[in-house]
């Protein structure tokens, strides 16, 4: 529910007795989330989404934890918290916290949908994946003095029609302002280790390029990040989009496939549209780790080079994410894919450890050989071994990882990259901006391995 893809059309709200809700929107706190000049790196977008959401005539209170305490004090009917897995614990301890003082709690969001049981130990009511009809239904519910233990929509939403997120109520000027928009959900690939494409489906679904480009006028910024787990996959959609975005003159990033390289069309449209990054998902150096996750032929590791020069040519920028531990991964993996960045120039390198989410096959596969080491979910941050690799010790790969990270994000391998940058994008913000996301993957970094 409380994720940033679960929104709703207010037109859909069901017809309750007139009463209001006092209603909390409530974000964990999470260490991960990183501070760059002294402000939160992201905006939020999960809870001004679930506030838009809510149909007319509630009252609406949302904090971020990251930003500003909760005050379990607070004059609120309804407590709703949003959970990912690395900041599920803490927001079992606000459910817990807020139970105990008398009030409703309602969890929701990608782990409580894939973890329902283990969730409901905690709220009053678990909604579990997308709210479009659950969120709503839930609150004529809760007026009417039945509300259930879990929801459930019936099926995916269309997403025609979605509101304009309540960014009214946060604290904007606790973030770095870069709204984040959503085009599109789902995703057609099945990695193995993403638990999103279980969330939700991969059957992509999209907004109607006219509504998207309303809501990126409205947000009045000069850059935007589109939330879409692969912007991309549909190609027909991306260039009508791309076409749409040009006279704006704005900047955006967002995730994409490496094969978007082939579509020349498209990468012409891409730049011309503002695309100043992208972040791809390599993975892994090896077709064996490549088939392992089930990536599909969308990489072909023999063409990243090829692939890469392409998006340089077109001063696309790229956050090129990198995962550790895989079955066909040995010692060797950590220095084959530095030299890989350096040789290439990945203008912004994301360095993760492979991590068993709840609801993924990949998870289910390691439970069944007994390789899962814990459940400790705060821990699943994508900067620490959870489980037993096939080629190297646990303490191995975690090591290897940090000596990777430590390589790729020390200061002068970032000013390097940010130089080499330079050659290409002929543009001193694009290239800035790359070394600043390096500089918050620096940090992210460094506190995963905080005790």
């Amino acid at each position: 529910m409380f994720h940033y893809g679960s929104v709703v059309r207010v037109q859909r709200s069901p017809k309750i007795r007139s009463f209001s809700i006092k209603i909390l929107l409530v974000q964990p706190y999470h260490k991960s989330n990183v501070k760059t000049r002294g402000k939160i790196y992201m905006s939020q977008l999960t809870l001004p989404l679930v506030a838009a959401l809510t149909p007319e005539g509630h009252e609406i209170v949302a904090v971020d934890e990251n930003v500003e305490p909760i005050d379990f004090d607070v004059d609120a009917d309804l407590i709703a918290i949003t959970a990912l897995t690395p900041t599920a614990p803490r927001a079992y301890e606000i459910a817990d916290e807020f139970r105990r003082r008398g009030r409703t709690v309602v969890l929701g969001g990608v782990h409580p949908s894939l973890m329902a049981e283990e969730a409901a130990t905690h709220a009053d009511s678990v909604v579990i994946g997308e709210a479009e009809e659950s969120w709503p239904q839930l609150l004529a519910d809760y007026r009417n003095g039945g509300m259930k233990p879990t929801y459930t929509a019936d099926t995916k939403p269309d997403l025609a029609g979605l509101p304009i997120p309540r960014r009214d109520l946060m604290k904007e000027d606790a973030y770095l302002n870069i709204p984040k928009v959503e085009t599109s959900r789902g995703c057609p690939f099945r990695c193995s280790f993403c638990s999103t494409t279980i969330f939700y489906g991969p059957r992509m679904r999209f907004r109607p390029v006219e509504e998207v480009i309303a809501e990126v006028k409205a947000a009045e910024h000069r850059f935007v990040f589109f939330t879409d787990n692969n912007i991309t996959a549909n190609k027909s959609y991306a260039k009508r989009l791309f076409k749409a975005l040009a006279p704006l003159g704005v900047y955006w990033l967002s995730q994409g496939s490496i094969d978007m390289a082939d579509d020349e069309d498209l990468m012409d449209l891409a730049q011309a549209s503002g695309c100043a990054g992208m972040l791809v998902g390599f993975e892994s150096l090896s077709e064996e780790n490549i088939a392992e996750m089930g990536k599909n032929a969308s990489n072909r590791v023999a063409e990243y080079e090829d692939k890469i020069r392409i998006f340089h040519q077109h001063k696309i920028g790229l956050i090129g994410c990198f995962v550790f531990g895989f079955d066909g991964d040995d010692q060797s993996v950590f220095k084959k894919t530095v030299k890989f960045i350096n040789r290439n120039n990945i203008d912004c390198p994301q360095l993760t450890v492979l991590t068993p989410y709840p609801g993924t096959s990949l998870r289910a596969e390691l439970l069944s050989q007994g390789r899962i080491i814990h459940s400790r979910w705060e821990k699943y941050d994508v900067g620490n071994v959870a489980f037993i690799p096939k080629k190297m010790t646990p303490e191995e790969l975690q090591a290897g990882y940090q000596w990777a990270c430590k390589k790729v994000y020390s200061y002068p391998s970032i000013v390097k990259r940010g130089v080499r940058s330079m050659t290409y994008m002929k543009h001193p913000y694009r290239s800035y901006l790359f070394s600043r996301n390096s500089s918050v993957y620096r940090k992210l970094f460094q506190v995963s391995q905080e005790d």
